[in-house]
């Protein structure tokens, strides 16, 4: 889709009957950019022929039932949500996280939606296989389908698909979000990165509760930063390990063996910290009521 290009959507046309996750987030994807638009649930040509876009039905671009379908470079085909997300993707993630003004974000965040979101659905929705696991997995298709009244007449069957599109709508915005606030948690972390003496006090202390373990990663590559502080959601404040690497639980600096598992007044007496809360037994995390409290202990691990 061009810049200049103005687009009318006033109908779009997706197949009747039994729903899936697909044409669920087909409908759940154009309706977030252009309102609440028809949607014309039909397989009459006819009536498709009127839509200003059509999806999953009618042989047209956005139908992945041809014997030759469009694939992805690891293999996996795509589907309807997946062909119609590579030309509005990136019109999603402008117009529903605008502060995200650069373009390369914008691609990257559509392309993550892409590989970490839709193929599983583009993959369900073809009958390939990438779940394996000897525990059953619920996915978000499954989900999508338990939507569906079996049994239940055509006005049924309409109204839970609807229901189904309004659940796409938040699922879609939240896993989009995600990526959207990667990009200013990254500028956030390293500015304080930048404004605090890491190299000297091998903590960051943070005023907010944001995502910092990538950033602390792609911004600490000497590894100053042992501990970051941060306020928790229910008031307290926690002292968190930081990782070696990604994937890995390795941490670079273990907390005090000596707390391991003792939580308020024992935890307290052992620091020599007032109003300690806890100190997971793995020695990844501890708490304490106040900054001040929980800065103390992460000075304290870091001279243990």
């Amino acid at each position: 889709m061009k810049e200049d290009e103005e687009i009318i959507m006033k109908k779009i046309g997706i197949h009747n009957g039994t729903f899936h996750a697909d044409d669920v987030f087909c409908i759940a994807l154009m309706q977030s950019l252009y309102g609440e638009v028809e949607v014309i649930r039909t397989r009459d040509q006819k009536l498709l022929d009127e839509c200003d876009i059509v999806a999953d039905v009618g042989n047209g671009k956005y139908d992945h039932h041809d014997v030759e379908k469009k694939l992805r470079e690891n293999g996996i085909p795509y589907c309807a949500f997946g062909l119609l997300w590579q030309d509005y993707g990136v019109e999603y993630v402008k117009t529903q996280f605008p502060s995200v003004t650069d373009e390369s974000e914008q691609k990257e965040i559509a392309d993550k939606i892409d590989s970490n979101f839709i193929q599983q659905i583009d993959a369900n929705d073809n009958g390939v296989d990438v779940m394996q696991s000897e525990v059953p997995i619920t996915t978000l298709s499954e989900i999508i389908k338990s939507y569906v009244p079996f049994g239940g007449t055509e006005e049924d069957v309409e109204k839970s698909f609807f229901e189904a599109v309004d659940f796409a709508k938040m699922i879609l915005f939240r896993k989009t979000k995600k990526y959207a606030e990667h990009y200013n948690n990254l500028r956030l972390i390293q500015a304080e990165i930048e404004k605090q003496d890491v190299d000297n006090t091998h903590m960051l202390v943070l005023e907010n509760s944001v995502p910092w373990k990538d950033a602390v990663l792609e911004f600490d590559k000497e590894e100053k930063i042992l501990f970051v502080v941060y306020p928790n959601i229910t008031g307290s404040w926690c002292v968190q390990t930081t990782l070696k690497d990604k994937d890995s639980f390795a941490a670079r600096k273990d907390l005090p063996k000596s707390w391991g598992g003792l939580r308020d007044d024992d935890l307290s007496r052992e620091t020599g910290i007032n109003d300690c809360v806890f100190c997971h037994p793995a020695l990844f995390i501890c708490g304490n009521k106040t900054k001040e409290g929980a800065i103390k202990m992460a000075q304290a691990a870091v001279l243990n």
